[in-house]
């Protein structure tokens, strides 16, 4: 019986392992497009470990990382991300998880170096499209604060104007509601691009409970 049982406990070890290890080679892989930074794939191997467990996943940038993640939901944040990066990893926490969706990516995708608003909407469309259910909500791009140091002018607004255009008629095409940009008022970044306290709690609570608590 004891043989029995140290074998049973050595099958469970050994499916453990293998199930983490594939679960990091795939973090990978979903992460590639971004980065092979190990603290990055590990975070990422995070989320999706935990995103069959929440009752709502947020999907994002570093607005979505600094935010505080409110009870129940599950908030997959990466400074400095753009659509294209997140396209695979999007997918994959789509397929893990069957709860409601938030999608709040593009401020990074109006950097002068990261303007491509043609791949940016195709990415877009892949990430809509992985995610495609009855809670799929995609967010308007909240813009930078121009004349904010030191990063407030580094995002094109041209750019913010045409990808958010864009994202709203994504949101029809593909039967997903969109999350609308509120009003901001002057100060509401404190460093041009990532949201002062008050502000950053109003977008968490926007993107986690779209449809009111």
């Amino acid at each position: 019986m004891a043989l029995r049982i140290r074998a049973l406990a050595g099958i469970i070890s050994w499916a453990f392992l293998a199930g983490v290890a594939g679960l990091l080679v795939l973090s990978a892989w979903a992460m590639a497009p971004f980065s092979s930074a190990p603290a990055d794939v590990l975070q990422a191997a995070d989320r999706l470990a935990r995103a069959p467990f929440a009752s709502r996943v947020v999907i994002g940038d570093s607005r979505v990382q600094f935010a505080t993640q409110p009870p129940d939901a599950l908030f997959a944040g990466f400074g400095g991300a753009t659509s294209r990066d997140l396209d695979r990893f999007a997918a994959l926490m789509c397929t893990f998880s069957r709860a409601p969706v938030t999608v709040a990516l593009g401020i990074n995708d109006t950097k002068p170096a990261e303007v491509n608003v043609g791949e940016s909407r195709r990415a877009f469309t892949r990430i809509a499209q992985s995610c495609e259910r009855e809670g799929l909500w995609i967010a308007g791009i909240w813009p930078a604060e121009a004349g904010v140091e030191p990063a407030g002018d580094d995002y094109d607004p041209l750019a913010i104007a045409s990808l958010d255009a864009f994202l709203e008629e994504l949101a029809a095409e593909v039967g997903a509601r969109r999350i609308d940009v509120p009003t901001l008022r002057p100060g509401f970044t404190y460093d041009g691009v990532h949201f002062t306290q008050p502000v950053s709690q109003d977008y968490a609570d926007r993107l986690a409970f779209p449809d009111g608590r």
